[in-house]
């Protein structure tokens, strides 16, 4: 049986969530390549038109389609996420071609329809085949329990090996190994306000550092709210997580080197970090 990138699992989550503060999250069903702009997805002048507006306004673009559900004819949904702690919101517009969203007001604050919190199953088996193997199973169970437009497959997010991947927007928390129930669980809580901790990677919009930092102390609190946490680092380590309440903890967060793994299917195996979290304390403690 050839040996696959997430076969790897002894590499801890937290810590390892992509670095994305904004989301571009566009209704394709053309055929994917390794990225947005390869393959079919666009023609390639709506293709660069897209990139730059995506890049002028520092978003991350992301292919989505429903799992197993072709959209509406003359609907394709385009959602625009601020995962920012304190700031996030998620707005949905609709458009009848690609070539339409790089005219979307989308830096108009009242523009576009808010929308609930979504589901992100990475499925990309053109960049990687753990992602299209363990992906698409969670993306169906998570569809046919929730209605639309709640749950989508969508392109390459980072951390492959990480398989089967789940983002959840407008938070940016992500989560890695899913179960179908842990996919549930974390849904299920950002639809009830709060962050789930199974398999929680971390949150995209604050550094890894901070991320790992952040999983500890939510692993102490169980399920708050996504701002209910602040974070902040010396960039040498020390971390302090700060609670709307006020409690405050302490922590070192250090990376440490692991074997190499394969990083992704067909590579060969590379180093891998790991953030370890010590002397995790309370204010006053």
């Amino acid at each position: 049986m050839t040996e696959r990138c997430s076969s790897f699992t002894d590499e801890p989550l937290p810590g390892t969530a992509t670095t994305e503060t904004g989301w571009l999250c566009i209704e394709n069903e053309s055929g994917w390549g390794r990225d947005p702009f390869s393959g079919e997805a666009f023609v390639p002048a709506v293709g660069a038109a897209i990139e730059r507006f995506a890049a002028e306004r520092d978003l991350r673009v992301l292919l989505i389609r429903r799992p197993g559900r072709l959209p509406a004819p003359g609907r394709l949904r385009v959602f625009v996420a601020d995962s920012v702690p304190g700031a996030t919101s998620l707005r949905m517009f609709t458009v009848t071609d690609h070539a339409e969203i790089p005219a979307l007001p989308v830096d108009e604050p009242a523009a576009g329809e808010p929308a609930e919190p979504i589901a992100l199953v990475c499925t990309n088996g053109k960049r990687d085949v753990c992602c299209a193997v363990l992906g698409r199973p969670i993306a169906a169970t998570l569809a046919a329990r929730y209605p639309e437009p709640v749950v989508w497959e969508c392109s390459h997010t980072g951390g492959h090996r990480f398989a089967p991947v789940l983002i959840v927007l407008p938070s940016g928390y992500t989560y890695g190994r899913v179960s179908d129930p842990q996919a549930q669980e974390a849904l299920d809580a950002a639809r009830a306000g709060v962050v789930s901790t199974a398999g929680l990677r971390g949150r995209s919009s604050i550094p890894p550092a901070e991320q790992a930092a952040e999983v500890a102390v939510r692993e102490l609190l169980g399920p708050v709210g996504p701002d209910v946490l602040r974070t902040a680092s010396d960039g040498a380590g020390a971390v302090t997580v700060r609670h709307e309440d006020g409690r405050v903890w302490t922590t070192t967060a250090t990376a440490e080197e692991l074997p190499p793994r394969m990083m992704s299917c067909g590579k060969k195996p590379s180093s891998a970090r790991a953030w370890r979290i010590s002397d995790l304390k309370a204010d006053g403690n």
